[in-house]
Order: C-alpha cells, then structure tokens, then sequence
C-alpha cells in the first residue's frame, strides 16, 4: 500500500512540474524605420529570466529556440559586423549607412550585409530600456519593428 502510494505522489508531483506552459521558438523579422536590420543578435528573455538568442540573418529574419511561454522582453543589438566600422558612432539609422569604412579586411563580411548594414540605437541591446516586449506562443511569428 505505501508503495502505490509513493508512486501515486510520484506522478503527482511530476504532474504539476510538467505544467509550466512549455517552449517555443520564437522567429520573424527584424526592421528599423521600415528597413531590415541584416547583422546582429536578438535576445529573447522568458518569463523565466533566462535569455535565448538569435542571429540576424542578411534578410532581416532570425530564429531563437526553446523560449518559455508567455510575455517575454527583447532585444536587438547590430554591432558592425566584421569588416566594416561606422564613420561616426554618433549617427544612426538608414540615411547614415553609406558612411562606412572597412576595417577588418581579415574576416569581411558579405556584400549584401555590408551594403545594408547600419547602427540601431544602443537602447534597443538593454532589456531594461528597450521597451521591447512579446508575447511567445507557439507557431507564432513575432516581427520587431524598431522606430
């Protein structure tokens, strides 16, 4: 009889464990001012604090894997890639972006990344001032669009 009992509290517990919403992936476009951001990273933080990422692919989408369900923060840095440093790191956004120099000729990146590249605000890379938010369903496209 104790042993039906510790296997009925068993799956009980392992029950109630298992009801924590479940993960998802979390995938969509990156655009700033209407236009792709075609380099960097976008970090997803689920409801249970702990951050996935994803790259930015050159077309502007990006995938990041296993996050829990529910509202989660955002964030988008785009560096400049490798090969390429901004003129000024004052300027930022799409008219500025053909005011680039090469940098590292070692590892250069494609040309259609270092044709679209441009620098986004820095605010968009801190979950605390990004204001950046999603809500993560399962086979649900998340598109962020930074102004």
């Amino acid at each position: 009889m104790r042993a039906l009992l510790r296997t009925a509290l068993a799956a009980v517990l392992l029950a109630v464990a298992g009801c924590g919403g479940g993960t998802a992936d979390v995938a969509g476009k990156v655009t700033f001012r209407g236009k792709p951001v075609v380099f960097g990273t976008v970090v997803v933080i689920g409801p249970d604090g702990v951050p996935k990422s994803g790259a930015i692919q050159p077309d502007g989408t990006y995938r990041v894997r296993g996050v829990k369900t529910g509202i989660a923060k955002v964030t988008v840095s785009s560096p400049p890639p490798p090969g390429l440093v901004p003129a000024s790191k004052k300027k930022v956004g799409r008219d500025e972006a053909d005011e680039r120099t090469p940098a590292d000729a070692g590892n250069p990146v494609s040309p259609e990344v270092a044709r679209g590249w441009f620098p986004v605000p820095e605010k968009y890379a801190d979950p605390e001032r990004s204001g950046l938010t999603a809500e993560v369903k399962p086979g649900q496209p998340v598109d962020i669009d930074l102004k």
